[in-house]
């Protein structure tokens, strides 16, 4: 139950650091638009982004946090050894990751974007990899602390720290983009990379968890590199299918590697609020009650998990697929950004959408398999569909030419493969029965939340008055139909709520 509490902060962490992203959206989309240069800039920024959702969200927090967890058990300065330990070889991996794409940043370029060879992009692109792949080090640096005070249960500051990256990119686009045109984004991501590590180091040194780097090689160092390289290779297969859509969005027209990012940022927004650090917030209590060897709780903390991705993911994609179009008039038209370029987004951002059920649900299985020790279960999973999504790709785009929308939708046609794999594969019963009526109870009260959305359409409504309105009161009565239903998530929140209210 402590995990869902901990999703709650980091939730609202994330929330303040994605309005800020949506306006940085906004203001990168009003100075520059949808053409070859956002679509250089985008390829560029993917290449480290994607290790950044490696290090940060996947597999180094797979590894870490269980062993961590054992190694604290023993005592605090063994678990102290081991940071330090981990930490100089980490730091060392990612140096010689970011020599080695700086050095050969064309071969890389060519090999994600084939297409930009023809369209004359193509070193435009290499000198923005060159430029902004350093963040690597900065976001892994932040990634390591912040996997740190997750094992202390401090989710709010990590959860914070990338609303000074878009704050970053807002004051590069609009101070410096007069003067270094797109380049200007890549300083953006530097210095948001830099602060990002720095406003963790405050609550680190508080929490006791500032140590001095070596070389010396501490033995759990074997067994998080066993445990890591799996780890890596199945979030690593996972984000893979990103960069085939990149490739793929390659060969298509000027804009549409634009339309997928921004298509992908609007979706991420429930990823990123809450089934992430649902995730993060999981894998470290069934990390504990696996130590401890209490397989109910880790059963019943599971169960909730999966009750809670319904809860929030149900409506979540109704809302993109029945409002979508209006969220990206609201926050994105307006300057070089066009009414054409917002419909070819939604399609991207319709076609992410309805995968997101099947996302939501691979963050348990994974956090369960993690914490249990098990890294390669997970891997075949995400090769699994990895494969499926790239058959999906090329059919649903070459030969069906569904372009964008068939690209975001094979994506979650292999989210949802994936899903189905791991549960195939879990060992521990899960109550079925529980989360099946949940479903129920969330669909019926997503059918009404998506009546009101298009009752509301009929009035014509000012555009910011239908978009927030909208979301404000079908989500009220949402959770209103959810308590009245007494399903389970909109229960427990409820509580977490009243209890904070009765502490102030």
């Amino acid at each position: 139950m402590n995990f869902l509490k901990n999703t709650v902060i980091f939730s609202i962490a994330t929330f303040i650091s994605r309005i800020l992203g949506y306006i940085r959206d906004a203001v990168v989309a009003f100075y520059f638009g949808s053409n070859q240069i956002t679509d250089a800039f985008y390829v560029a920024w993917r290449l480290p982004n994607t290790l950044r959702q490696l290090a940060a969200e996947g597999s180094f927090n797979a590894a870490f946090i269980p062993i961590y967890t054992q190694e604290s058990q023993k005592s605090y300065e063994n678990a102290k050894e081991y940071v330090s330990s981990l930490f100089s070889y980490y730091t060392i991996v990612l140096s010689v990751i970011t020599v080695f794409v700086v050095l050969f940043a064309e071969g890389f370029v060519k090999l994600i974007a084939p297409g930009f060879s023809e369209k004359g992009n193509l070193q435009l692109t290499a000198d923005l990899v060159r430029l902004v792949f350093p963040y690597l080090i900065l976001i892994g640096w932040t990634s390591f602390f912040m996997a740190l005070l997750n094992t202390k249960d401090r989710f709010f500051i990590p959860g914070i720290a990338p609303a000074l990256l878009n704050l970053s990119f807002i004051f590069s686009a609009v101070f410096l983009s007069n003067y270094l045109g797109i380049y200007a984004l890549a300083f953006g991501a530097l210095l948001g990379g830099f602060l990002q590590f720095l406003i963790q180091m405050p609550q680190v040194y508080k929490e006791g968890l500032l140590f001095k780097p070596t070389l010396k090689k501490h033995p759990a160092i074997n067994t998080t590199l066993k445990k890591m390289v799996p780890a890596f290779a199945s979030f690593g297969v996972s984000q893979f299918s990103f960069i085939i859509d990149t490739l793929l969005a390659s060969f298509l027209y000027a804009g549409a590697v634009t339309y997928l990012y921004y298509g992908n940022r609007i979706f991420q927004l429930p990823l990123g609020l809450f089934i992430i650090g649902l995730g993060n917030a999981l894998l470290v209590s069934l990390s504990k009650y696996y130590a401890e060897g209490n397989i109910q709780a880790f059963k019943k903390d599971l169960t909730l998990s999966f009750k809670v991705s319904i809860f929030i993911s149900l409506p979540a994609m109704a809302g993109m697929i029945f409002l979508g179009k209006e969220i990206i008039d609201l926050l994105l038209v307006r300057g070089a950004f066009t009414e054409k370029d917002a419909f070819l987004t939604y399609y991207a951002l319709v076609g992410y959408a309805i995968g997101l059920l099947g996302y939501a649900f691979t963050r348990p299985f994974k956090s369960a398999f993690f914490a249990v020790g098990d890294t390669k279960t997970p891997l075949v999973s995400t090769i699994v569909g990895l494969l499926s999504s790239m058959f999906f790709a090329v059919f649903f785009t070459f030969v069906l030419k569904w372009e964008v929308f068939g690209l975001a939708l094979a994506s979650s046609l292999g989210a949802y493969i994936n899903s189905i794999y791991l549960y195939f594969k879990y060992q521990y019963e899960l109550d079925l029965k529980g989360i099946f009526i949940s479903f129920v109870k969330v669909l019926i009260s997503t059918s009404v939340m998506v009546l009101v959305l298009e009752l509301l359409k009929i009035f014509h409504l000012k555009l910011s008055v239908l978009v927030f309105g909208g979301i404000l009161l079908s989500g009220l009565i949402y959770l209103i139909l959810n308590i009245l239903l007494k399903e389970d998530s909109a229960l427990i929140f409820l509580n977490i709520l009243k209890r904070k209210l009765l502490r102030k």
